[in-house]
């Protein structure tokens, strides 16, 4: 059974409609200056319209699973650990690290989902069509600002924001997030829930376990600096 996590909301509903102004360093000493807008009907109307990467019916694999049809199961913690260790992983920290800050979420959930999504493969496409490290559908990465989804920098600042986005509109419950991630987030609202498909439900267990395995190797120094474990407003 899933537990019900849940993590703070990025803004409140109650601000005025005018768009504030976030300024963001990233690891390179790039300065962003980023409009933050309120969550209000607005922006839980663009999260609905937004697929996610296995499509409402909830496609039983994604394409890192795909990419792994007939391989062991393994012990996840050894594979969690085997991830943070990897050259290929270790490739995109910065940008981990960077996109969790910006968007203010655990880095350890970023991860998760782009272990599940692509295992880290940043020319990953899966039989739904989601592309990239995050896997991002084309239309969920155009209303992103990603024109390039297999740009690895483009794709996890993408990702991130769409999951900041499930945050804001499901008032920051990780289990709704993840399933909005991998389903959409018209389907979470069409289902008052997380959809009754069992590829949904088995992605959304496989992010959570995930997530809290990249928390006890992080929080152990393992993979780097601890990460938080609630979402945070900016």
């Amino acid at each position: 059974m899933l537990a019900a996590i849940v993590i703070a909301s990025a803004a409140s509903s109650a601000r005025a409609a005018e768009p504030t102004y976030r300024r963001y360093t990233d690891a390179q000493g790039v300065v962003h200056v980023t409009p933050v807008r309120a969550v209000g009907a607005g922006s839980r109307r663009e999260a609905e319209d937004m697929p996610g990467s296995g499509g409402e019916a909830g496609a039983p694999k994604t394409a890192a699973s795909e990419a792994e049809t007939g391989a062991p199961r393994r012990d996840l913690q050894v594979e969690v650990a085997e991830a943070l260790a990897d050259e290929r992983s270790r490739r995109w920290e910065t940008h981990i690290r960077g996109a969790a800050r910006l968007y203010q979420l655990p880095e350890s959930l970023v991860r998760a989902v782009i272990h599940t999504e692509s295992n880290y493969h940043p020319g990953a496409v899966s039989s739904t069509g989601a592309m990239g490290l995050t896997q991002l559908m084309p239309s969920t990465a155009r209303f992103l600002g990603v024109q390039q989804p297999f740009d690895p920098r483009q794709s996890i600042y993408g990702g991130a924001k769409f999951l900041r986005l499930l945050a804001n509109r499901f008032g920051g419950d990780m289990v709704l997030v993840a399933a909005g991630y991998f389903s959409g987030a018209g389907a979470v609202q069409k289902y008052g829930g997380v959809p009754p498909h069992a590829g949904v439900r088995a992605y959304v267990k496989a992010v959570l376990r995930r997530f809290y395995a990249y928390e006890r190797l992080l929080q152990d120094g393992a993979g780097g600096a601890s990460p938080a474990r609630a979402i945070a407003g900016p």
